[in-house]
């Protein structure tokens, strides 16, 4: 069992993954004022200090347990917010989003689960490849390429759904057996 330890917490990476968060205003600021571009522009700021906060995490050993919570929270930030935006602009249904939203409070609640047990639920892979694919589709949409944009964002929501499935099994194990590991 891997208990959450006192560790400094003000690092770049976790500082990187605020600023992600703090951007998701600006796009919903510019996307609101019909300025798809700008949107886009913070959007893809905000994607990129994901991309720079888990790269210098491992590179420079500054992975910390409050990042391994607070990443995975700004991604599903960001992808429900930007779900919301296009649902609100028709360009996606409200089923999307409420699947989505589903998915993510099952995921919220589990987790917390298992942390008041002592146990942080990780990142797995497919869930890094789904955040990937649902990043991809919400950058075409934004660049009007809606038939790719739409195919795209059927791949991501059954990844998802995959993944719900993936790391529910994994807590289970992890749950009954605090050694179990689907990651290795």
């Amino acid at each position: 069992m891997e208990h959450i330890k006192s560790e400094r917490i003000i690092n770049i990476p976790n500082v990187l993954t605020v600023v992600r968060i703090a951007l998701l205003p600006v796009v919903v600021w510019r996307f609101s004022a019909d300025d798809k571009i700008g949107a886009l522009i913070a959007y893809l700021a905000a994607m990129l200090t994901d991309a720079v906060d888990g790269f210098i995490a491992r590179r420079f050993n500054q992975v910390t347990s409050l990042g391994k919570l607070l990443d995975p929270l700004a991604d599903k930030l960001s992808l429900v917010t930007l779900l919301g935006l296009f649902v609100s602009d028709g360009e996606i249904p409200l089923w999307v989003l409420a699947v989505i939203l589903l998915k993510e409070a099952a995921l919220i609640i589990g987790g917390g689960v298992a942390l008041r047990r002592g146990i942080v639920v990780y990142a797995l892979p497919i869930g890094k490849v789904t955040t990937v694919a649902f990043i991809t589709s919400i950058v075409t949409r934004f660049m009007s390429m809606r038939e790719l944009a739409d195919t795209l964002l059927g791949v991501s929501v059954v990844l998802s759904m995959v993944a719900l499935v993936w790391y529910g099994i994994d807590l289970m194990k992890k749950l009954g057996n605090p050694k179990a590991d689907l990651t290795k």
